[in-house]
């Protein structure tokens, strides 16, 4: 967040010299008209907040930033198909497969997939602490459904998925890996040396989609990530 709101600021180093009062409509929506979508509706955000202070610390009467009309983002990425997302499947790793398996069955996010943990399976559910994070902000059901505390019913499907998941590696994560060159305190930040960490899925699937090629007439950010399982799974 802050790294966020430290660029944000900065596309507005023009205005450093000038006090709040002095910044008119005409100038914020020239601003954020010569920003990029995404860009533009970040700071925009970020100046609603900053004016919406200094209202209530009296130092301006409007906000300008909240009377100018929110940028939309034209979404280049594509959702994946059935057919598309088994071919990814197939050229991927075991653990990756178990992964694509519970994103389809349990519309999770990735982040919550690779912190799925043995221990969250109770009395016949898996249960699931969301965190509300994503790596897409045009995410189309975040703001819809948001994050929370879930339940999910382990029918034969499921337990099919979560016995695959099962192997020789003693690890308190479902989705895991052995990594090459494997220590056991290898990296400080894991909780346990068979965690698989978020980027790297995205990389691994990366990887998968283009030996697959699943999407022979897609190119570049046109092509869907593991991410696009979500919406898969949910339609």
């Amino acid at each position: 967040s802050i790294k966020t709101y430290t660029h944000s600021l900065n596309r507005c180093s023009e205005w450093s010299d000038k006090p709040l009062s002095s910044i008119t409509l005409f100038m914020t929506n020239k601003l954020l008209e010569s920003l990029p979508a995404s860009t533009s509706i970040e700071t925009r955000s970020l100046l609603i907040q900053i004016f919406d202070l200094a209202i209530s610390k009296g130092l301006v009467t409007e906000n300008p930033a909240a009377q100018t009309i929110k940028r939309f983002r034209v979404k280049q990425r594509k959702r994946h198909t059935l057919e598309g997302l088994a071919k990814i499947r197939d050229a991927s790793p075991q653990w990756l497969k178990n992964a694509i398996d519970l994103a389809m069955l349990t519309t999770q996010r990735r982040v919550d997939i690779i912190n799925m943990k043995w221990t969250d399976i109770v009395d016949g559910y898996l249960h699931v602490a969301q965190q509300k994070t994503t790596d897409d902000p045009e995410d189309e059901f975040e703001l819809l459904e948001g994050a929370g505390y879930v339940r999910i019913k382990v029918n034969a499907e499921l337990q099919a998925v979560l016995d695959r998941c099962k192997d020789n590696v003693l690890s308190p994560f479902i989705i895991h890996r052995v990594p090459k060159g494997k220590t056991k305190n290898k990296s400080q930040l894991k909780e346990h040396w068979s965690q698989v960490e978020a980027p790297y899925v995205s990389r691994e699937f990366q990887k998968a989609l283009q030996i697959s090629n699943a999407y022979p007439d897609l190119s570049g950010r046109q092509l869907p990530s593991f991410h696009e399982i979500r919406a898969l799974s949910i339609h």
